[in-house]
């Protein structure tokens, strides 16, 4: 009696037309899902721009009264780091000093509101000129784009300056430039999330 050796199983003829979904595209899949997540963030984006513009002194009243609970939080966590046995006395020292400072100047901006308003603007000048000053040193190093962060570098020293100089005409022009980014933000937001809910049905449709 002999035996018939059947050998591998014949390959199915694949179609060329058939749709193979592609890590990329379980990707878009899932984006596409929280599509109204996106829309909502944009509506919200808006939302907070037109208030922005049309209540400057509200926003930037707010923003001061966050600025100063970062300050108090961060110079709590700071007073309690330079408790810890861990570090060498100096830095001990400084967290101690850097903490103290922070929850006073916390405290201060919620005893009025000019001084909480004072205040952030002068942290904001004074964050662009250090930040102005760091690009140039880097950009005088000759790594990287270095003609480029010269350049940004004595922009954000100029700046700086300018908002020192003239505070409340800065702080009203950042609040307008932040509502109308706020605005546009929020557009492109909708835009996007219309886009991604037509992906996703254009894969949902391929698949099916």
């Amino acid at each position: 009696m002999s035996t018939t050796d059947a050998g591998p199983a014949p390959e199915q003829p694949t179609d060329p037309d058939a749709y193979v979904e592609t890590e990329e595209d379980r990707v878009l899949s899932r984006i596409g899902h929280a599509w109204w997540l996106i829309a909502l963030l944009g509506v919200v984006s808006i939302v907070a721009g037109i208030i922005v513009l049309i209540r400057p002194f509200t926003a930037v009243n707010v923003a001061a009264i966050i600025f100063g609970i970062w300050l108090l939080i961060s110079g709590i966590f700071q007073l309690v780091q330079s408790f810890d046995h861990k570090l060498d006395g100096t830095s001990r020292v400084l967290s101690a000093i850097s903490g103290l400072l922070g929850i006073v100047l916390g405290i201060f901006c919620f005893k009025s509101i000019e001084g909480r308003i004072s205040l952030l603007v002068l942290f904001i000048g004074l964050w662009w000129i250090i930040r102005g000053v760091m690009q140039l040193v880097t950009g005088a190093s000759g790594t990287g784009a270095s003609g480029w962060l010269i350049f940004t570098g004595i922009l954000a020293i100029i700046a700086g300056i300018v908002v020192l100089v003239w505070p409340i005409t800065s702080l009203a022009i950042l609040t307008i430039m932040v509502g109308i980014w706020l605005v546009v933000l929020g557009i492109f937001e909708v835009i996007a999330s219309i886009r991604v809910r037509s992906i996703d049905k254009k894969l949902t449709a391929q698949a099916t």
